[in-house]
Parts: C-alpha cells; sequence; structure tokens
C-alpha cells in the first residue's frame, strides 16, 4: 500500500509541477471559495456570494478577476448546490431500499458535475471507511482519483 501511496503522490507532485502559473494563481481562490462557503453556513449574511467572492479573492486583485470569480460562484455554487440537496419527500421515506432508488433517481436527472462531484466523495468516503482508519480523506481522494485516471477502464 506504501508503494501504491507514493507512486499516488509521486503522480499529483507531477501533475502539479506541470500547472501554468494561471492554474496555481486560481486554485488557492478555488480553496477560499470552499472555504467562504463553510463560513457563509455558520453565519448569517445578506449576500452570500458577494461574502463568498470577498473571502476569496486577494486584495490587490484585479477587477477581470473578481467578474470571474463572481460569475462562476453565482452560476455553479447555486446549481450544484441545489442538485446535491435532497428533497423532504425523500428524506420522509423510510425504507432504506426506496430512499436510496429515489436518490439515485434523482441522481441521474442532475447535471454531470453534480454527479462527478457525488461519484468522486463517495468513492472516497468508501476507501476512507473500508481501511479502518489506515487512509486520511485526503489521501482516499488521491488514492481513487488515480485509480480513475489510470486503473479503471469506465464503460
Amino acid at each position: 500500500m506504501k508503494k501504491l501511496i507514493a507512486k499516488i503522490w509521486r503522480s499529483v507532485k507531477n501533475a502539479y509541477e506541470r500547472l501554468t502559473s494561471k492554474a496555481e494563481e486560481l486554485i488557492p481562490i478555488a480553496i477560499k471559495i470552499v472555504e467562504g462557503v463553510k463560513k457563509v453556513m455558520d453565519s448569517k449574511v445578506d449576500d452570500v456570494i458577494l461574502s463568498i467572492v470577498k473571502d476569496a479573492i486577494p486584495g490587490d486583485a484585479d477587477d477581470i478577476l473578481i467578474d470571474k470569480i463572481t460569475s462562476v460562484v453565482e452560476k455553479w455554487l447555486p446549481k450544484i448546490l441545489l442538485e446535491l440537496t435532497l428533497t423532504q419527500a425523500i428524506i420522509g421515506i423510510e425504507n432504506k431500499n426506496e430512499q436510496l432508488q429515489a436518490i439515485l433517481e434523482r441522481l441521474k436527472l442532475s447535471s454531470d458535475e453534480a454527479q462527478g462531484i457525488f461519484y468522486h466523495g463517495l468513492c472516497s468516503l468508501i476507501i476512507e471507511k473500508l481501511s479502518d482508519g489506515k487512509i486520511e480523506w485526503s489521501e482516499a481522494v488521491v488514492i481513487s482519483e488515480y485509480y480513475y485516471k489510470n486503473k479503471i477502464e469506465i464503460n
């Protein structure tokens, strides 16, 4: 397992080293956007999007970058979160099999992006839980991504 994780980390390191300077600039912003979402969830704000964007951008960011970040957050955050949210009707189903069938039917109607988030997160969670504490979440994410990209042929 250690050899596999070492190989995966080398792969991640190589991929990171290939990033352009633009990607290196945007990755910390993406992480700050996610952290901004978490922060907004814990506090009451009037303008959610403005609060998230304001926390995500560096103080000297240019207007083009601010507009791009705002556009991405406005378009994708509500869309993905809405698609990933379960409806009250599904929550009210007591039979777990019927509940799962309803969730999967809802997932089929979701965008490719929402499905990707679900599948990637689910795979990582299963790896983490099956490892009995030997693999952390961050490692599970990398392992699942590596396997999907390099080991599994998906039909």
